[in-house]
């Protein structure tokens, strides 16, 4: 018969689970497939998801050694399933009355081996010619696999305080990743056993659940008895109550259920068994990655359907919002009990709109994507759970750049329009008691995961408000992190460690972008844990692991225009705290003036960081913001400040791969004839492209010697003469 060819009825499949092993669900099975395989002439295959590899189905069928599907791949290999189907029918093993089996595997070993993207073309080929019949394990990626491809779902559960109350958790996990509820109907099975929890109190377990049972099955004797005996019910005894009046609704519900159609390739999210199975089916697809999770992909038309179905279901969540009083939180627990409820309320919403087909994963998107609009960053949050974004650019509302390993990239969200950026701002700004609007449209801020956030609105921003967002790890990198990211090397990294363990003031200069901050993160490092460390910044960036560490940050001005605290300002206030070293993270203006007087006043082993392209340009700047604090000072004063002030120059560069690079390490020692004088000891010599687009280079010393290296000798440091010798290397000679 060929694949194609229509049957007696729609095949369906239909799944078995319960909350755990031992309420007589394999039995259950095993009857009702003959029954339908009568009523509906029709052959019933049983699968057993089942990770034990327990070969109960064959033993009661009289099938001593059932072909599995281990068996099945290594006859016909994975490659030839698809196209497979007749063959497939042929191998499988089945009885005269019309029931086969099909068990994953003959030992656990096997079972193991066997994921979805195994099973499932062998079951969309079987399925053309079979009912299928899921014997669910109660082990979650078996009960996760059966309840995607399932039709109609059976929960079998005794009526015992411990199976009800595990159920009960159960359904509510499966509730909330919204998986198809309505497909399910209740099993109550042995509920006249002794010690059973009477109907009434069981009604009411399920009632919880939205849910009445279907039906009571008592226990029989007999069905015991059958059983011991290594038979079925339904074959010696058809006449018992339990067969003729316990299978009839069970039966019925199975015909009364339409089969839907499935695509097979797509049906199971292979991400529910990678996080969950944990050595059962564990050989799964990996799931979507980055920027593509969670996101509707579709044509224009079905996009703005999806938009629109949106803006609808919002409403009618934020009325339910009211309605019940929840009130969104920024402390994290309580959030996440909240999202876990709005999830739910969304879920609702979607289930009373008529006509509305969307698979579990398109639902799964679709509360995925809402709930972010409702609670969080809107399209932004994808972004901001990945790890490997380091920039978030929202240059127009549907242009949203990233900057991931050093590169830019246009990403494929976009929010729905100007108002709803506007609203995500907003919505960042507002627990820091800022405003934005057309009298402030202007604003720094910070996220609670300590990313530095910028905004701009009209009238300022002519294309529409624009939001950047500078991302921080969460661990601060360190000297092995640097190394592995080629940022610098080992000789030059020890040379700054010893200059900050010397208490030398060190200047890092760089672009934008270039890591100037998390690179002064990791120098501070260096700084002995007895010392107290007192940081200055805009936006609180630095994160110290020193336990004698004061972060200060400055204040914009509220919006009478009062009440402005400037880095100028922390940075005299420290002075009066007593810090040992002074730590500011961005010299922008006339600060700078202050930073250096401080340098020179007590406070050495300062560090900080400005905007420059080399180290000479850095020194310019250090200039001009001096001259803005102070127009009256003569600009040799100045340079004489610098000079006995600022010890060393650390430059940061990135470069055309995305890689950021120490490029020049700077000593400043004194000035002559009005000039300040410095003297480069390591350098990064960029000496090509690779085939892969990676930067080829080398990091090497000048063979210059630091003015201060007696210094070192004398506070008892071991640094060796041979870490500023030049390393010669043939192709970088006379450089």
């Amino acid at each position: 018969m060929d694949d194609t060819q229509t049957l007696a009825g729609t095949p369906r499949v239909v799944a078995f689970t319960g909350p755990k092993e031992g309420v007589g669900k394999t039995t259950l099975v095993l009857n009702l497939a003959i029954a339908w395989a009568e009523q509906q002439k029709r052959p019933v295959l049983i699968v057993p998801l089942d990770p034990l590899a327990r070969q109960e189905h064959g033993f009661y069928l009289g099938i001593k050694k059932p072909v599995s599907v281990t068996d099945l791949v290594r006859a016909l290999g994975s490659g030839a399933i698809a196209i497979a189907g007749g063959l497939l029918r042929g191998k499988v093993s089945m009885t005269q009355v019309g029931v086969g089996v099909l068990p994953l595997g003959n030992t656990r070993q096997e079972v193991s081996l066997i994921s979805p993207k195994v099973l499932l073309p062998i079951l969309s080929r079987l399925h053309q010619t079979f009912d299928i019949f899921l014997d669910v394990d109660s082990s979650f990626p078996m009960e996760s696999f059966a309840f995607d491809v399932a039709d109609k779902i059976f929960w079998v559960s005794n009526c015992t305080r411990s199976h009800l109350t595990t159920a009960i958790s159960m359904f509510t996990d499966f509730k909330e990743m919204h998986f198809p509820i309505d497909r399910l109907d209740i099993i109550c099975n042995q509920y006249n056993l002794p010690g059973a929890i009477n109907h009434e109190e069981v009604n009411q377990f399920f009632i919880k659940l939205g849910r009445e049972p279907l039906v009571y099955l008592t226990w029989e004797e007999s069905v015991f008895e059958s059983s011991n005996k290594r038979e079925i019910e339904i074959l010696v005894n058809r006449s018992s109550l339990w067969v003729q009046e316990g299978l009839k609704p069970i039966l019925k519900a199975i015909e009364d259920t339409a089969s839907a159609d499935k695509n097979w390739t797509t049906t199971v999210r292979d991400s529910d068994f990678v996080s969950s199975a944990k050595g059962i089916w564990e050989a799964t697809a990996p799931a979507a990655a980055g920027g593509k999770a969670g996101h509707f992909d579709a044509n224009e038309g079905e996009l703005s359907y999806w938009d629109d179905l949106k803006q609808q279901v919002h409403k009618d969540v934020i009325k339910t919002l009211e309605v019940e009083r929840i009130v969104i939180s920024e402390e994290g627990s309580q959030n996440e009990q909240t999202r876990k409820r709005v999830s739910v309320i969304i879920d609702e919403v979607l289930r009373k709109k008529a006509n509305l087909q969307l698979s579990r994963d398109q639902k799964i998107r679709f509360i995925d994507e809402l709930l972010d609009e409702i609670l969080g960053l809107g399209p932004l949050e994808a972004l901001m759970r990945d790890a490997s974004v380091t920039e978030i650019m929202v240059n127009a509302y549907d242009k949203i750049f990233i900057e991931q390993k050093g590169k830019l990239t246009l990403t494929r969200y976009k929010f729905r329009n100007n108002d709803q950026v506007v609203q995500v701002i907003k919505r960042i700004v507002a627990p820091l008691g800022r405003r934005i609007d057309e009298s402030i449209p202007l604003v720094d801020a910070r996220l609670k995961d300590g990313s530095r956030v910028n905004a701009i609105i009209a009238p300022l921003a002519v294309s529409g408000p624009s939001l950047t967002i500078r991302r921080f790890s969460q661990k601060p990198f360190g000297p092995e992190d640097y190394y592995r990211f080629g940022t610098i090397d080992r000789p030059t990294m020890f040379f700054l460690e010893s200059c900050v363990k010397l208490r030398k003031n060190i200047i890092i200069c760089g672009g934008t972008g270039t890591g100037k901050t998390t690179f002064l993160n990791a120098l501070s490092s260096y700084i002995p844990q007895d010392e107290r460390i007192v940081t200055v910044e805009d936006t609180a960036e630095l994160r110290l692991q020193q336990e004698h560490w004061v972060s200060l940050e400055s204040r914009p001005p509220n919006v009478e225009g009062k009440g402005e605290i400037t880095i100028k300002d922390l940075v005299k206030n420290c002075l009066r705290m007593r810090p040992d070293r002074i730590v500011v993270g961005e010299c922008r203006g006339s600060e700078a003036l202050d930073m250096l007087q401080a340098m020179n006043t007590g406070h050495e082993g300062s560090l900080a960081t400005i905007h420059a392209n080399t180290p000479r340009d850095g020194l310019t700047r250090l200039e001009a913001m001096c001259m803005m604090a102070s127009a009256d000072l003569p600009i040799w004063a100045i340079r004489e400040m610098i000079s006995s002030a600022v010890n060393m120059i650390v430059q940061l560069s990135r470069f055309s791969d995305g890689s950021r690079k120490v490029t020049y390490v700077t000593e400043i020692h004194g000035q002559k004839d009005g000039a300040i004088q410095s003297t480069d000891l390591f350098r990064y010599i960029q000496t090509g492209v690779n085939k892969e687009g990676k930067v080829d280079g080398i990091f090497n010393s000048t063979g210059e010697m630091p003015k201060f290296y007696r210094e070192f000798r004398a506070k008892g440091m071991d640094v060796p003469e041979s870490t500023f010798k030049k390393r010669e290397v043939q192709e970088y000679k006379g450089i």
